[in-house]
């Protein structure tokens, strides 16, 4: 694939993401009422979604609970309890989790592309037989599901990646505006978030985009490792969660010969408590890790300021291992070098910073998928903008038959 290819790519998608956002805050306001009640009344709120969805309504919680203070720290469960709690009924974890609270909760927010996910309706449905409002964020036209109360937010799309940035980006707006009165009205808000997707610098981005697509791919099948670090932690690490997740599972997911990737990513909560516990050094822990690369295995670094200490540790970490280095961040300058591409996003404050890494993270997994696909020095060269906006993660679900109950 040319360097033009990516470019007309990225600006296809980014545009289609901005459509998206448009279109779903239209409605923004009755969102943003939703989540204001919710904060003045200082309940619980609660939140639930499968795959990458998970990691976009924790970012939500997370802004909650920085900016309110509100009662979240346990609306989603740790990898435990779900993995335990799932080997019951995977179909009615959500729900079990919420019962038991329920008459303390004020809002349920769930995020569903199909919106048709058995337990996230489980927990749907058990609100409604409280009485308990659900913001329903999902794809398509929304029809698909009808909260009693509350109400559903549609993307307007059924692409999965598309209607996953446009979700992050209208929760991460609306909950700004619900959280300060002091805040700009949304509709400003909303602008502004539209003219740093315009400002993105898609010829730059093109670069970054082909060189991580074969870096990615090479690493895939050359069975390397690939880390997506981030170790500032905040919203952006959940941004990286999710892009890990995509690289892990969803691009190589059912490619013919493909094995799953060797992809490494930030902490556990396991992890993290002790790293701190022992060592009061959040750059410790990367360098922990880094110290297992080798040389051609690919980082990812998600960075809020390039300068910062703990960033520059890890930049450093990565280059002494001989790692293919790709920064992604919003403040301080690249370090070209050897092995070493990186991406300046516009500026913006920290939560909209992870819905723009998440496009851009997207837009690695879908060109990836299309590279691993292809036969090398194939038909991959002749792909179309056209082609790669058409690799919708979503459509492979080969684990989807597993019986709902054990």
């Amino acid at each position: 694939m040319t360097c033009a290819v990516y470019e007309d790519f990225a600006r296809a998608y980014l545009t289609e993401v901005a459509a998206a956002v448009r279109r779903m805050l239209t409605r923004g306001t009755a969102a943003a009422d939703l989540l204001r009640m919710a904060t003045d009344s200082g309940a619980q709120v609660r939140a639930f979604g499968n795959g990458g969805s998970s990691a976009i309504v924790r970012s939500a919680l997370l802004q909650f609970h920085d900016h309110a203070g509100l009662p979240v720290n346990d609306s989603m469960m740790s990898p435990a309890t779900m993995a335990y709690g799932a080997q019951r009924n995977y179909r009615t974890v959500f729900a079990r989790s919420l019962a038991r609270d329920i008459r303390r909760v004020d809002l349920v927010v769930v995020a569903s592309v199909s919106g048709r996910s058995a337990n996230i309706l489980e927990a749907v449905r058990l609100c409604a037989d409280n009485r308990v409002p659900v913001l329903a964020l999902v794809g398509g036209d929304g029809t698909q599901m009808e909260p009693t109360d509350g109400m559903v937010w549609a993307t307007g799309t059924t692409d999965q990646q598309i209607s996953e940035d446009a979700m992050l980006t209208a929760l991460t707006l609306a909950a700004a505006t619900a959280l300060d009165p002091h805040n700009e009205p949304l509709p400003a808000g909303q602008e502004r978030h539209l003219q740093a997707l315009a400002a993105v610098d898609t010829v730059l981005l093109a670069g970054f985009l082909q060189d991580a697509t074969e870096a990615v791919a090479d690493a895939i099948r050359s069975r390397r490792r690939i880390y997506v670090l981030c170790p500032d932690g905040g919203p952006l690490a959940l941004a990286g969660e999710h892009f890990a997740h995509n690289l892990s599972w969803d691009a190589p997911l059912g490619v013919e010969g493909v094995q799953p990737p060797l992809v490494i990513s930030d902490p556990s909560l396991a992890d993290m408590s002790a790293i701190y516990n022992d060592h009061p050094d959040p750059a410790h822990g990367v360098r922990y890790q880094l110290s297992s690369a080798s040389p051609q295995d690919v980082v990812f670094l998600l960075a809020y300021d390039s300068a910062s200490r703990t960033t520059q540790e890890a930049i450093s970490a990565a280059a002494a291992a001989g790692t293919r280095l790709f920064l992604l961040h919003r403040d301080g300058p690249g370090r070209p070098g050897a092995g070493q591409s990186h991406f300046t996003l516009p500026a913006v404050d920290n939560f909209a910073l992870a819905a723009l890494v998440q496009s851009i993270a997207h837009l690695v997994c879908r060109a990836t998928r299309a590279a691993l696909a292809a036969e090398p020095g194939g038909p991959a060269a002749g792909l179309s903008p056209g082609d790669l906006m058409a690799q919708d993660l979503a459509p492979l679900r080969e684990l989807s038959a597993t019986p709902q109950s054990l």
